[in-house]
């Protein structure tokens, strides 16, 4: 889900395995690797793969070194997180205190690069149960301005049941709005920023939602943190796709880690937070690893555009099998050139990116991504040729993924998805709670993003 929609990205679909017999040819093979799924829960079981439940959500960092090469290892970070060019980076302190490298560099022929990622969190020492203590205050603090609950969801389940739960698992796609593109005016970066502090503020109050209600309670981090980590831990997922994620390290990884998931972050290069004093924000993939082995990751960046694209190899415990999944988000704005890269950028995905990592015919496949575009785009259609969406994007008339108010300006519409594989059983998907979207709107006191 895109800013509003991060909301809806709990979209939740199960799945289950399809027996060998019903195999697809390698050509619709790899159109199906070219498929992208938004962020959604979903089980999948590897019998039948069945997969259930998924959020929305955007933007993760971005690394091309591939899984052998040489790794950092730092404090709290993440052990899976490569850098191309080691020698570009430099270790820095923020304005907090806290650790963190830096790449900035103008190489011959090409844009301005500046990648900046946070190494520890401020939070080094802090158990489960305090975790849910905070949560708790974060709602109850929030609730002193206005209703703060969830948004009450329900699994509905497909028309046919699939079978062997014990091979299930749940997908989550979602949003989460970056901390950077979306401060208040009087929010401390943790760097100084670059451009004039007249356009930052002009430009970058609240993210634009100043029609929210009780903005400068709905968008401060210290509270919206914890309400992102509940509407995450809320859908109980197994694997978790999201986007617009800058606080990977020092926030959502070390928190996630204590309810026994790792997980992946690769930031964009030309992140618009860095130049306002932010970290990068880029797009995140996290499992459970009781039930779900690393096996290789390719990290992508998109020939056009700063985003990037996670296709990860998880092997599934209990089975063995190996199941590909893909996180990703695409170029912004509504108009017809950035439609265009858009398509290219679809292209990329399911004919290089995902034939990079899918090894065999047999191996099902996952897409989480907010694509930017509607259900009617072409770079959505090309994609529904070869997967199938988790939620029904022809009869479905309340799905939204995003409905949100800018100034005078609502827009409700579609564009975060969850796509899977055919040798993939659907077994349930998460409600989207239409009626009370509608009335609140998204973000808000009642969904963080």
């Amino acid at each position: 889900i895109e800013n509003d929609m991060l909301f809806i990205g709990s979209l939740v679909s199960r799945i289950t395995t399809v027996p060998s017999t019903m195999r697809r040819g390698s050509k619709l093979l790899s159109f199906v690797f070219m498929m992208l799924l938004p962020c959604h829960r979903s089980f999948v079981s590897f019998n039948k793969y069945i997969a259930t439940r998924a959020f929305y959500k955007k933007r993760q960092l971005h690394v091309h070194s591939p899984p052998k090469s040489s790794e950092r290892s730092h404090n709290n970070t993440n052990e899976h997180v490569k850098f191309e060019n080691d020698e570009h980076y430099c270790n820095i302190t923020d304005g907090f205190g806290c650790q963190a490298l830096e790449m900035h560099k103008c190489p011959p022929k090409s844009n301005e690069q500046w990648i900046r990622i946070e190494l520890e969190t401020d939070i080094p020492h802090i158990s489960k149960q305090e975790i849910m203590q905070r949560i708790f205050q974060a709602e109850k603090n929030q609730s002193n301005y206005g209703r703060s609950d969830l948004f009450q969801r329900e699994w509905l389940p497909a028309e046919e049941k699939g079978t062997n739960l014990d091979k299930s698992f749940t997908v989550l796609q979602f949003n989460v709005l970056a901390e950077g593109l979306s401060f208040g005016p009087d929010a401390r970066s943790p760097f100084t920023p670059t451009k004039r502090l007249k356009e930052l503020k002009a430009k970058n109050t609240y993210g634009g939602f100043t029609s929210v209600k009780h903005p400068q309670i709905c968008f401060n981090y210290q509270l919206r943190r914890w309400r992102l980590l509940q509407a995450i831990l809320y859908v109980d997922a197994d694997i978790i796709g999201l986007e617009e994620v800058d606080r990977f390290h020092g926030f959502f990884l070390p928190m996630l880690k204590k309810f026994g998931y790792d997980g992946i972050f690769l930031p964009k290069i030309h992140s618009p937070g860095v130049k306002l004093g932010w970290y990068s924000d880029g797009c995140a993939l996290l499992f459970r690893t009781s039930m779900f082995k690393l096996e290789d990751i390719n990290n992508n960046r998109y020939k056009k555009g700063n985003q990037v694209c996670i296709v990860a190899r998880l092997r599934h415990r209990l089975t063995q099998q190996i199941i590909n999944v893909a996180v990703t988000h695409l170029k912004a704005q509504q108009n017809e050139e950035c439609e265009l890269i858009r398509k290219e950028q679809v292209d990329e995905l399911l004919q290089e990116f995902l034939n990079k990592t899918v090894t065999s015919e047999e191996e099902p496949i996952i897409v989480l991504g907010d694509f930017n575009s509607e259900p009617s785009s072409e770079s959505v259609k090309k994609v529904n040729r070869f997967l199938q969406s988790a939620y029904d994007l022809e009869k479905d008339k309340k799905l939204v993924t995003t409905w949100k108010t800018r100034g005078n300006s609502t827009v409700r519409r579609v564009i975060d998805y969850i796509f899977y594989s055919a040798n993939l059983q659907f077994k349930s998907r998460l409600s989207i709670p239409f009626e009370a979207i509608e009335e609140e709107k998204i973000p808000s006191l009642r969904y963080p993003s």
